[in-house]
């Protein structure tokens, strides 16, 4: 009994090495969503990097910082970072995220807040600190300049290392 409570009371090692991705976002945005014309629709393209901690394994939550910067019909630019949640479920994951960014658009320069929605996978890598992911994801912003920015953004995100497969096939086939 005595070195079973010993056993429960000693500390023990746990490794939680950070897991990093990088992403491409593309989708529909619905704008101007406070606007009298509104919505006006616009094509969605974005970057995303994040950074998770406190994760040990698949099935554990994780919360980090994340990063990303987004275009909707070319006629603005959107960069942005804050603070993400992942959640476990099951062979999914969803990550809640929110954070601020800046806009440039005709208006000039505006601040404003975001939150995200993300569900599908996202890896969790064993042997390195880079997991993939690939999922919908649903976003909100809203501007408080004179722009009066609010927009519903839905898409697909899609992890940029599936784009560097193709090529690291070619060159492993070259070199072998």
């Amino acid at each position: 009994m005595l070195v079973a409570s010993l056993a429960l009371l000693s500390p023990t090692l746990a490794s939680a090495d950070p897991q990093m991705s990088a992403a491409l976002t593309t989708g529909l945005a619905f704008t101007d969503l406070r606007a009298d014309n509104a919505p006006r629709y616009a094509y969605h393209l974005g970057g995303r990097f994040d950074v998770l901690l406190l994760r040990q394994g698949p099935r554990d939550m994780a919360l980090g910082p994340y990063v990303d910067v987004a275009t909707e019909a070319f006629d603005t630019f959107q960069a942005g970072g804050g603070l993400e949640w992942l959640v476990p479920a099951g062979a999914t994951a969803f990550i809640f995220s929110g954070g601020g960014f800046g806009r440039t658009s005709r208006f000039g320069w505006q601040p404003g807040v975001e939150a995200t929605i993300f569900w599908g996978s996202r890896s969790y890598n064993y042997h390195s600190t880079y997991g993939l992911g690939v999922g919908l994801f649903a976003q909100g912003r809203y501007g408080f300049g004179d722009g009066k920015q609010t927009d519903a953004i839905v898409g697909v995100q899609v992890d940029l290392a599936y784009f560097a497969l193709p090529f690291v096939f070619l060159y492993e086939a070259v070199r072998h």
